[in-house]
């Protein structure tokens, strides 16, 4: 399994950061493992980093703000405090790092797309409107380039203007580092077995995380 820049490039063995498997499908998916919707993702070393790190810190509805906002290639987080009042937080490249992200988009952005499970016989049209347990942008991955290649997940993915909104009612706080963060609305249910990834890991368990969107949460 190849991540999407790598597909043409299968003579070299790339770097395998690890494996996310879609729990309930069994291997597969019923309408056939296809493009970017897997029941079985390998994350693997990209040919060029695209991994991005927080940079500067807008307050206020300032025209470097708006810029950032309207910018299609500066990656940015937008907290909404009030009406009056919005924190744009500036993402910058990263050569260190290799990004995932996850979720319900079929929008290019997202590398893997996970699809809602139709309870019984229904099909999708039947449960178009359910609200769905998946956002449309739910993750990010962000996985170092160099030994000891540590992976990291963090809450809510860059949608195609390369943004995320968190909106007036979400919770969202100034670190001490003077960041900011915040609450989604979706949690991720996290699992770290027990004797780490090895021949005697056992199941550990399963806790329920509402993640930041700024903060790793795992």
């Amino acid at each position: 399994m190849f991540s999407p820049d790598q597909e043409n490039h299968p003579a070299k063995a790339p770097v395998k950061y690890g494996e996310l498997i879609v729990l309930g499908y069994n291997g597969s998916l019923p309408n056939g493992d296809r493009g970017r919707r897997k029941s079985r993702f390998a994350l693997l070393k990209r040919l060029k980093a695209n991994g991005v790190k927080p940079s500067t810190v807008h307050i206020a509805c300032t025209p470097q703000a708006a810029k950032a906002i309207s910018n299609k290639d500066q990656h940015s987080i937008s907290y909404t405090l009030s009406r009056a009042q919005t924190v744009v937080v500036e993402y910058t490249h990263d050569s260190n790092t290799d990004m995932f992200q996850i979720g319900r988009s079929t929008e290019s952005p997202i590398d893997f797309v996970v699809t809602d499970t139709v309870p019984g016989s229904q099909s999708n049209s039947d449960t178009q409107s359910v609200q769905s347990t998946i956002s449309r942008f739910a993750c990010r991955i962000i996985c170092e380039r160099n030994p000891p290649f540590t992976a990291r997940i963090y809450a809510a993915g860059f949608d195609s203007s390369k943004n995320i909104f968190l909106g007036e009612k979400a919770a969202k706080w100034k670190t001490i580092d003077g960041q900011m963060d915040g609450l989604t609305t979706n949690g991720v249910l996290v699992m770290h077995p027990r004797n780490g990834f090895t021949e005697d890991s056992k199941p550990g368990v399963w806790r329920e995380i509402y993640p930041f969107a700024g903060m790793c949460l795992a």
